[in-house]
C-alpha cells in the first residue's frame, strides 16, 4: 500500500510538470489513481541539462474594516495564481578556429544567435518578466557557452476567501485591515493593523473562511484630531490656552496629559522658549489651560531682549498624551498656535 501512495504522489506530480490545471472546484478520485498506479510502469522524466526553476504569481486581496461594535463579514473574494516553469537547454560557444571558413560560420553564427544574449537577457529576466527566449552565460561539463531559456505555463490555482470577525468594539477613529495572499497552492493570512489580537480559524480548502475572535485588545496611538485648539488669548497677567476633546465619553474615567511651551516670536526665525508646563487632568469635553509667565519651567536659556523696542508677541506649542487603556500614551504634537501681543 506504501509504494502504491508513493506511486500515486509521483504520478500526480508528473502530471503537473506536464502542464495539468488544478480546479478547486473539483475534487481527486484518489482510491483510482492508487489503483491505476498499481498496474503502471512509473518512468522519471528525461534527464536535463539544468534543474528546472519553478515561480508562482502571487495575488492578494485586503480586507478593511471601519468602527464597528459588532461582528461583521466581508464579501467573498477570488484569487488565482499560476505556476511559471524555467525550460532551459545549453547551446555551446563554438570554439577558436582561424581557418577562414569557421570565422565565418562563427561570426555569423555570433552575430546572429550570441547577439541576441544582451537584448534577451535584459529585456526578459532583468525586467522580471520572460519575454520568449532568455540567455545567460554558463558551462557545462568545462565547456562555456550560453543557457538558452523559455518559460511555459504550468498548473493554475483558484480559490475564494471570505473573513468573519467576532463581535469588538474599534472606536471612532480605528480601523483594521488584513491581507489575504495566494501563491501557487498556498494561501498566508496576515494581519494589517489592527487595535485587537485575534484566534484565526481558517475553514475549507477551496472556498476559504477565515473566522476572527478576537483575544485581548492592542492599544493603538490615540486620533491625532481627537483634540483641538479653540482659542489662546493673554488676560490679567495670565496667558490661556482652550482645547476640545471629541472623544471625552471614549475617555470617561482617564487622564489627559497636555503640555504647553510659550514661544516669544522673534525676528525672522529668532524665536525664544519662554518655558513649559504639563497639565494632567481628567478627561473633559473642554480643557482651560491658564498659565503666567512665572508659571513655566525654562529649559532654555532666555534670550535677552531688551533691545527689542518693537510690539511682544508670542504663541505657544503644545500636544496631548492620553493616560489610561483605552489608546497608547503616544505623544501628539499638535503644533503652533496663532501669535498674540502680551
Amino acid at each position: 500500500m506504501t509504494n502504491k501512495l508513493v506511486v500515486a504522489f509521483a504520478c500526480l506530480g508528473f502530471a503537473a510538470s506536464a502542464g495539468a490545471e488544478v480546479n478547486f472546484d473539483k475534487g481527486i478520485d484518489v482510491k483510482t489513481v492508487i489503483e491505476q498506479a498499481g498496474e503502471t510502469e512509473v518512468k522519471g522524466p528525461a534527464p536535463q541539462y539544468r534543474n528546472h526553476r519553478v515561480r508562482f504569481s502571487r495575488d492578494c486581496e485586503n480586507f478593511s474594516f471601519g468602527p464597528s461594535a459588532s461582528a461583521v463579514s466581508s464579501g467573498r473574494a477570488y484569487l488565482d495564481s499560476v505556476e511559471y516553469i524555467e525550460e532551459c537547454h545549453f547551446v555551446p560557444a563554438p570554439p577558436p578556429d582561424n581557418n577562414g571558413n569557421n570565422n565565418g560560420h562563427n561570426n555569423g553564427h555570433n552575430n546572429g544567435h550570441y547577439n541576441d544574449y544582451n537584448n534577451g537577457y535584459n529585456n526578459g529576466y532583468n525586467n522580471g518578466w520572460y519575454q520568449n527566449e532568455y540567455y545567460y552565460s554558463g558551462h557545462m561539463n568545462g565547456h562555456p557557452g550560453n543557457w538558452v531559456c523559455r518559460e511555459r505555463v504550468g498548473q493554475s490555482f483558484r480559490t475564494t476567501v471570505q473573513l468573519n470577525i467576532a463581535q469588538r468594539q474599534l472606536f471612532p477613529w480605528e480601523r483594521e485591515s488584513f491581507n489575504v495572499c495566494m501563491e501557487g497552492p498556498r494561501v498566508d493570512f496576515n494581519t494589517g493593523a489592527s487595535p485587537y489580537s485575534y484566534a484565526v480559524d481558517r475553514a475549507g480548502m477551496y472556498d476559504i473562511t477565515f473566522n476572527l475572535t478576537p483575544k485581548y485588545r492592542v492599544p493603538t496611538p490615540p486620533d491625532s484630531d481627537g483634540m483641538y485648539s479653540s482659542s489662546f488669548y493673554y488676560k490679567d497677567g495670565k496667558f490661556t490656552l482652550s482645547v476640545g476633546d471629541k472623544w471625552a465619553a471614549v475617555y470617561a474615567g482617564e487622564k489627559v496629559m497636555i503640555k504647553v511651551e510659550l514661544i516669544k516670536d522673534g525676528f525672522l526665525f529668532f524665536n525664544s522658549s519662554q518655558g513649559e508646563k504639563t497639565f494632567t487632568l481628567n478627561a473633559a469635553s473642554g480643557y482651560e489651560l491658564a498659565f503666567a509667565p512665572g508659571d513655566l519651567t525654562q529649559t532654555k536659556a532666555l534670550v535677552d531682549d531688551s533691545a527689542d523696542k518693537g510690539a511682544k508677541k508670542y504663541f505657544v506649542k503644545w500636544g496631548f498624551q492620553r493616560v489610561g487603556s483605552v489608546s497608547t500614551n503616544a505623544y501628539i504634537n499638535k503644533g503652533d498656535t496663532a501669535k498674540i501681543p502680551m
